[in-house]
């Protein structure tokens, strides 16, 4: 008897170590095959990005980085190689394995995407890109002044647990933690980017969104464009490019800029946490406390387009305001609740609004007669 209940405790004691284990209970493995061309080996990185045909039933043909199983790969690959391998993914993870390739003519020089020469720096004060947001309205990075803005990019069909999927489930934590802690982080905006805008139209991103924010996208947006709009902003953050197949390749990129629109913070990959961002937010909202010279105060008319009392917002559809936005439609939030019973839906207004490190807020709004 004593033998085994001293079995049993071994067998319980050897259960409890294995699902605290981090590769004890990543679940099943999937197995797909894939087909397709080496467009870079990335010895350094431990990845081959690969234009790879559509794996029926699970992922459309795209052109992206995978770590592969077989390390000796890296030495015996090269660029134009024709390459057929198993993807398998388990849990959160994907990798390469099983890996066959015949040598084919290299792609000629210049053709195979290479790493941007010119990633953007701490401080580079970003580009004022244009794009199209879930509602099918033009937006411009300029529009985002005056608060943090973190972005990422994404394609709504990728299936790979530790590419979009990832990235989407790390902005929705940041979400409900800015909703949950105004104070602590301020009002920042989050924007997802697609790399896929033939397929990802606006109601097929607001469709994709509604799943992870508040259905009025008022902190976190997405955007698509044109081919041209989506190269010209995935390459000044550092995504490759790969002319053959005109393609963005989709590796991953987020950053983080200042309200006054500058680089903060650039994560390649997906290794980041939504604690570190978070910490830039919250480290960008303390300065904002402090009495600050730069806080501007910039003034506006436009019409009440609706009040939202509960997230104590005013939508304005307001006119250009010089030196800070376009003309557009936009819900700013409110220093003071009163200010939400100074007009109503429909009323032609003039507004001014305060912008700091930890945003832009609606500080006076007077209707006009």
């Amino acid at each position: 008897m004593r033998f085994r209940t001293e079995r049993a405790a071994a067998i319980v004691l050897a259960l409890a170590l294995c699902a605290l284990s981090p590769g004890c209970n990543r679940g099943e493995e999937k197995r797909y095959d894939l087909k397709g061309k080496v467009v870079n080996v990335d010895k350094r990185g431990s990845t081959v990005t690969i234009a790879h045909d559509a794996i029926p039933g699970y992922m459309e043909a795209m052109t992206m980085p995978f770590k592969l199983k077989d390390e000796w790969a890296f030495d015996k690959m090269e660029v134009g190689d024709q390459v057929s391998a198993t993807l398998v993914i388990q849990g959160d993870r994907s990798w390469l394995e099983a890996i066959v390739f015949s040598r084919q003519e290299p792609i000629p020089e210049g053709a195979a995407p290479l790493a941007s020469a010119s990633e953007p720096r701490q401080g580079d004060r970003v580009p004022d890109f244009s794009l199209t947001n879930q509602d099918g309205k033009p937006i411009r990075f300029k529009q985002y002044r005056g608060a943090p803005l973190v972005v990422t990019f994404i394609y709504t069909r990728c299936p790979l647990p530790d590419y979009c999927p990832l990235m989407t489930e790390r902005f929705a934590e940041i979400d409900k933690a800015i909703l949950k802690e105004t104070q602590r982080y301020g009002r920042p905006r989050l924007l997802s980017i697609t790399v896929d805008p033939d397929f990802d139209t606006p109601g097929v991103l607001k469709a994709y969104g509604a799943a992870f924010t508040d259905p009025s996208f008022r902190r976190w947006e997405f955007a698509t464009g044109t081919r041209d709009e989506i190269k010209k902003v995935a390459e000044y953050f550092g995504m490759q490019y790969w002319p053959e197949g005109d393609q963005i390749v989709h590796s991953l990129r987020t950053a983080v800029i200042t309200p006054d629109g500058k680089l903060l913070k650039l994560y390649n990959g997906n290794e980041w946490k939504p604690a570190e961002i978070l910490g830039e937010l919250e480290g960008m909202r303390g300065q904002a406390r402090a009495p600050s010279a730069a806080d501007k105060i910039y003034k506006g008319l436009g019409v009440v387009e609706a009040i939202d009392e509960q997230m104590a917002t005013v939508q304005i559809n307001h006119e250009d305001i010089k030196d800070f936005m376009p003309a557009m439609s936009m819900p700013f939030a409110v220093r003071d609740r009163s200010l939400l019973g100074a007009a109503r839906p429909g009323d032609r207004v003039e507004f001014s609004i305060k912008a700091d490190s930890s945003g832009m807020v609606l500080v006076a709004i007077k209707k006009r007669e």
